[in-house]
């Protein structure tokens, strides 16, 4: 298997808009995500720029919502109903929204296939 060459990323590269405001993902959220969900992709840098894009792909009001419980539930592994509680929503909301955020992360191209800015 042969490892995909990824430009290094910028620190542009980690940030989220959000409503009026930018969102910067940190490394180690990131880290800990990446580490919690699994081996998805073909290198770790591969890895954090596809949360990035997944979570810009989700709508601008659930942004900042899907990644505070991601880092709960996937980076420190806390229960859907504890993360969700955290954060003050329901679990059946918290639920759907990291659906929509695993169905984002699949429709995210891999690195080497994504245009450069």
């Amino acid at each position: 298997m042969t490892e995909s060459v990824v430009a290094p990323a910028s620190a542009a590269s980690f940030e989220v808009a959000l409503d009026g405001y930018t969102m910067r993902l940190r490394r180690s959220e990131l880290n800990l995500v990446a580490a919690g969900l699994g081996q998805f992709d073909s290198s770790e840098q591969g890895n954090l720029l596809t949360l990035a894009e997944a979570l810009r792909a989700m709508p601008l009001s659930d942004r900042a919502p899907v990644w505070e419980l991601a880092v709960r539930r996937y980076g420190r592994h806390k229960s859907l109903e504890q993360a969700a509680g955290e954060i003050g929503v329901d679990a059946i909301r918290a639920r759907a929204l990291l659906e929509a955020f695993s169905q984002a992360l699949a429709a995210v191209p891999p690195p080497e296939h994504r245009p450069t800015v």
